[in-house]
């Protein structure tokens, strides 16, 4: 192809989350010389991955020139924002990484001006907020995948799940959605037991018993129940620690109500680090109570790195279990029917390389963009798109 592919690559807010780890993966692991990436964002939080881009001879693109308090103000702002970047930017194809319809308004202008290759593709499956706003934004949800699914021409999802929270039930039976598989880089995250050591040494645990997660600090990881869990945890095992890696906008809420409960003591708040595998391989249990997922692609890490691991029945896609480490439990259980059963990971077992259970499920970042450079590539060249 003579032609290199410009593609307006959209994430709602840029920060160290999963879907901003998967985009710069993709990136190291897809053919830049002929597809030029734009990534676009409404909100610029973290410079942690601006080498990357730059490597990959990308852009990254800042829609808005300030923060705005009130969401849907913030997004009434983007909407034109957005409209005047794809106008002036001359792309090839739109794909956008969207959570809930109301994003889908942005396809509009994809739609409007000709772009040929508009790409919708959910990432979630659910609202990530409480209250009133919850409901509000439930009810946009709903309205705006209606009005605006039309605009995209190609349908993806990284999971059923997420498929029929964005496209309806009737969309997915009829084909229309294609499920893309999110990849990690699994030999990455096969077991290393020396770097479990020295880890282990430098957290000062080397004799207790650690609960982990990975995940911003929202409501859709759940947060405030894992505390309830640890805290039942504790009881049954004194020495247990909990280690949380990631940040976010609850991790103050999250820090606070460790010390009411009285356990903050025994909590690591490890931030934001590009050694998730090392932290997995010095857990000896990961837990993820969330509230929803699109996919929950930490799960194949944590299976990948040899980790027992619990998660939200019904509410993650169940074939994000790719061996038997992963165990379900529902959140209408008990904290401390939780705990029972995490307790249950303190008895040693043997901690074994489990990176070739996710490659045999599919489950690998190659697979997953070279899925993405044949529909680039593939939809330009054979203009097969209406």
């Amino acid at each position: 192809m003579d032609k290199a592919v410009h593609v307006f690559w959209y994430c709602e807010k840029w920060q160290p989350g999963g879907i901003q780890w998967i985009q710069v993966n993709l990136l190291r692991h897809m053919d830049t010389e002929h597809i030029h990436f734009d990534i676009v964002c409404s909100e610029d939080d973290t410079d942690r991955f601006d080498e990357a881009i730059h490597k990959a001879n990308a852009r990254k693109i800042i829609s808005l020139d300030q923060k705005y308090n009130t969401p849907g103000y913030r997004t009434l702002v983007n909407i034109f924002a957005v409209r005047k970047l794809i106008r002036n930017g001359k792309y090839d194809v739109v794909h956008f990484n969207v959570c809930h319809g109301v994003e889908l308004i942005y396809m509009f202008w994809a739609w409007l001006y000709r772009v040929p290759v508009r790409i919708a593709h959910c990432r979630n499956n659910g609202i990530g907020a409480g209250g009133k706003s919850r409901m509000m934004k439930r009810a946009a949800h709903e309205v705006c995948r209606r009005v605006f699914g039309f605009c995209a021409n190609v349908r993806l999802a990284n999971s059923d799940l997420a498929a029929r929270w964005l496209y309806g039930k009737h969309a997915v039976r009829s084909g229309k959605v294609e499920i893309i598989r999110n990849g990690i880089d699994a030999k990455r995250y096969a077991f290393n037991a020396k770097r479990r050591e020295e880890l282990r040494k430098e957290l000062g645990c080397n004799e207790k018993f650690v609960l982990g997660h990975v995940g911003h600090f929202n409501h859709q990881k759940n947060h405030d129940f894992l505390l309830r869990v640890f805290a039942a945890l504790k009881k049954r095992i004194p020495q247990a620690v909990l280690l949380l890696v990631g940040e976010g906008e609850k991790e103050k809420e999250i820090r606070n109500a460790a010390e009411h409960a009285g356990i903050l003591d025994s909590i690591i708040f490890y931030g934001v680090t590009d050694d998730v595998p090392g932290t997995m391989w010095a857990m000896d249990a990961f837990a993820l109570p969330s509230h929803f997922e699109g996919f929950g692609n930490v799960l194949i890490e944590a299976q990948a790195a040899g980790l027992k691991c619990f998660a939200s029945k019904n509410v993650i896609p169940a074939n994000v279990r790719v061996c038997d480490l992963l165990e379900w439990i529902s959140l209408e259980n008990a904290p401390d029917e939780w705990a029972d059963r995490i307790a249950e990971a303190y008895q040693p077992y043997v901690r074994e390389d489990h990176s070739g259970d996710v490659v045999r499920a599919g489950y690998t970042i190659d697979g997953m963009a070279r899925r993405l450079e044949n529909l680039y590539l593939g939809c330009i060249a054979e203009n097969k798109l209406e």
